[in-house]
C-alpha cells in the first residue's frame, strides 16, 4: 500500500479534469491562497470550515476515485506535490491505469522524477533574491536552476507568477518575463492577481494594472494572460473526494 500527501480530489466538468491536492510545502508564502482555503476554491458557496485536518489517500485510493470521475487532465497542485516522496509513483500509476495527461504546478524549488509527467508550470514569484526570499522564505537559486533543467528536459514548460503592487510589481513581472524569454521567447507565462486572503499587508491589484503587468512582460514574450480572480466558473466542479 503507497501511502500519498493526496487528501482532496476535485473534478471540473467543463474541462473533463480532475485535480489533485497535496499537503505540505517547502515554502512559506504570504500570500498563499491554501491556508486560507485548503480544498479547490472553485467550488461554489461555503467551502472547508476551520481547522482543517487532512486525511491522506492511498495510491489505491486515489486511482479509483478517478477511475469512476474518468478524466482526461490530471492537474497535480496544492500546496506542494514535490514534497510527496510518491508523487513519481502516483504519475506512472495514472499514466499507466487511465491514460491521462498528468500536468504539474509546482513552485519549482524541488526538481522531480519526470516519467509520467506530461506537462510542468512553474510559479516564480521573483527574479530579485531579496523580494523572493521575503515572500517566501527561501532562495529563488534552485528554482531558476530547475526551470532551466526542465527546459532542456523538453518536457512542456510553462510559468506563472503572483502580481502584487508596490512589491511584486510590474518590474519585477518584467523580470521574471526577461528571464524565460532567455530560453524561449514562446513558453508562455500567466499573471496571478494576489487576493489579500491571508495577508492584508497589500492590496489587490486592478485590471488595469493586471494589463500593464501584462504589456510589460509582453516586452518579452509572446503567449501572456493574466487572472484577476473575477473569471466566471465554467461548468460545474464536484469534490470527488
Amino acid at each position: 500500500m503507497i501511502k500519498t500527501k493526496v487528501y482532496h480530489i476535485s473534478f471540473h466538468a467543463a474541462h473533463n479534469l480532475s485535480c489533485l491536492f497535496f499537503w505540505g510545502c517547502n515554502f512559506s508564502c504570504k500570500g498563499c491562497l491554501r491556508r486560507a482555503e485548503p480544498l479547490d476554491c472553485h467550488f461554489p458557496g461555503t467551502k472547508n470550515p476551520k481547522p482543517f485536518s487532512p486525511t491522506f489517500l492511498t495510491l489505491d485510493e486515489i486511482t479509483s476515485a478517478l477511475k469512476k470521475a474518468k478524466p482526461k487532465i490530471i492537474v497535480f497542485e496544492g500546496w506542494e506535490p514535490t514534497f510527496d516522496q510518491n508523487l513519481s509513483e502516483i504519475t506512472k500509476r495514472l499514466h499507466h491505469e487511465l491514460g491521462t495527461w498528468n500536468y504539474l504546478l509546482t513552485n519549482g524549488y524541488f526538481l522531480p522524477e519526470l516519467e509520467g509527467m506530461d506537462e510542468v508550470k512553474v510559479s516564480i514569484k521573483a527574479i530579485s533574491s531579496e523580494i523572493h526570499r521575503e515572500y517566501t522564505g527561501k532562495s529563488n537559486k534552485r528554482v531558476l536552476e530547475n526551470f532551466q533543467k526542465l527546459y532542456q528536459s523538453k518536457i512542456k514548460l510553462s510559468a506563472e507568477t503572483v502580481f502584487i503592487p508596490g512589491f511584486m510589481d510590474k518590474e519585477e513581472v518584467g523580470k521574471i518575463a526577461k528571464f524565460i524569454a532567455s530560453f524561449d521567447k514562446e513558453i508562455p507565462l500567466r499573471i496571478d492577481a494576489y487576493w489579500p486572503i491571508v495577508s492584508k499587508r497589500w492590496r489587490a491589484p486592478t485590471t488595469k494594472e493586471m494589463k500593464e503587468a501584462v504589456e510589460e512582460a509582453k516586452g518579452y514574450l509572446v503567449n501572456v494572460s493574466f487572472l484577476n480572480g473575477s473569471e466566471e466558473v465554467q461548468g460545474e466542479v464536484i469534490r470527488l473526494i
